[in-house]
């Protein structure tokens, strides 16, 4: 299962836990460059494709066995609107419509954060 840092300006990187299986919470705080919070995937989604920010397109499905690392601080730290991680999270029903996720976010298995 794979891990991807999603940046508010679109920019999709894949990563892993340096130990290989989990992250460390050093890992988790540069990943969203400060305090986070955990946002569960509540409902399948996917796949869905994202061509506005990469020419080949980026395809992601998740699963419940996903979660979304934020910035639990986002909003008022660095209120840039992250157009992809609001998306999965709205399809996925993990956030209310209407709400918005800021910042960069981790998108990994829940197995992957202790």
């Amino acid at each position: 299962m794979n891990s991807f840092i999603i940046s508010a300006q679109g920019e999709i990187i894949t990563v892993s836990p340096l130990n290989g299986s989990y992250f460390s919470l050093v890992e988790l705080q540069n990943a969203v460059k400060g305090l986070f919070d955990v946002v569960p995937i509540k409902r399948n989604v996917g796949p869905l494709i994202f061509n506005e920010f990469d020419k080949e397109g980026f395809e992601i499905e998740l699963t419940d066995e996903y979660i979304i690392v934020i910035n639990e601080e986002g909003k008022f730290i660095t209120p840039e609107f992250n157009y992809i991680a609001t998306v999965l999270a709205t399809k996925s029903k993990s956030i209310i419509p209407g709400d918005w996720i800021a910042g960069d976010v981790l998108i990994c298995p829940s197995k992957m954060v202790k």
